[in-house]
């Protein structure tokens, strides 16, 4: 079955944009959000590149933004190499944790604050718990 997105036989009716009804529900909608992050606060972590052409002793700072389906998102202030593995160290109630993931994609932020600080945002397959 097919959809013709382009068809415009469908009438939704007349909008009176004038409308006070229609006014306040715009009001309401004008701050919404969509955000496809966890809703869990972003963790402070460290990062190295463990193995691969960058491989460094160095640990770096990073954040890590969203944790789904065995897949972490961390935002940096560099790109992470794309299929190097990377080792994540993190305290959680005061227990440390290492986890390693190779790099699956990377990219600019796109979002306003994202820009403006310069960060890059890194997806990481899991390859340890």
């Amino acid at each position: 079955m097919g959809h013709d997105k382009t068809r415009s036989s469908v009438s939704v009716g007349d909008v009176n944009w004038d409308d006070p009804r229609l006014n306040d529900l715009l009001k309401k909608a004008d701050g919404w959000n969509i955000d496809h992050r966890n809703p869990v606060s972003p963790q402070d972590v460290q990062i190295r590149i463990a193995c691969g052409w960058n491989a460094s002793s160095a640990s770096k700072p990073a954040r890590l933004i969203a944790e789904v389906d065995g897949t972490m998102v961390l935002a940096t202030n560099f790109p992470l190499p794309h299929g190097e593995e990377v080792q994540v160290n993190s305290q959680t109630g005061g227990m440390a944790r290492t986890r390693l993931g190779i790099v699956v994609q990377e990219r600019e932020g796109h979002r306003a604050g994202d820009r403006g600080q310069g960060l890059f945002v890194n997806w990481l397959r899991v390859r340890s718990a």
